[in-house]
């Protein structure tokens, strides 16, 4: 039997360094509204005397988050900082209901804060995958924002 999925169910967090907060910590942003990831791939084509077709080019991958700025969440200041250092941020992808996280170090292509007025305050980020991606068992899912 399969059970489907509901976006809550699959979380983003990022690694703050120690240097940040005194100890490395897993963040979930606070008030996530959505997020995704994509894997594209280029072709190339083959076209020799033995074999026609198509094969694997670069392949690459993105990561999107967006969500509500809220009073508190460290997660804001942090991904500041590291774009304007030009550094890389680990992000994860976590499954709240088998505490599987996917990671890897990710170049912050954009960072945006929106203000409409009469709207909540949001933030939106993209972000592509530098080098591999790692898997791990998380012992719990980070906490969000607190009531």
């Amino acid at each position: 039997m399969s059970i489907e999925y509901r976006g809550e169910e699959i979380l983003f967090a990022v690694s703050i360094p120690p240097e940040t907060t005194g100890e490395a910590t897993i963040v979930r942003p606070f008030n996530q509204t959505g997020g995704s990831t994509s894997i594209s791939a280029d072709s190339i084509d083959l076209d020799t005397k033995d074999k026609t077709g198509s094969d694997y080019g670069k392949v690459t991958q993105e990561v999107s988050l967006e969500g509500v700025i809220s009073t508190g969440d460290p997660f804001i200041p942090y991904i500041k900082k590291a774009i304007r250092n030009k550094e890389f941020v680990k992000i994860y992808e976590i499954d709240t209901r088998t505490k599987k996280a996917e990671s890897g170090m990710y170049m912050i292509s954009s960072f945006e804060k929106s203000f409409g007025n009469g709207d909540f305050a949001t933030y939106s980020l993209s972000g592509s995958l530098n080098g591999v991606t790692t898997e791990e068992t998380l012992t719990k899912v980070p906490d969000g924002a607190q009531s």
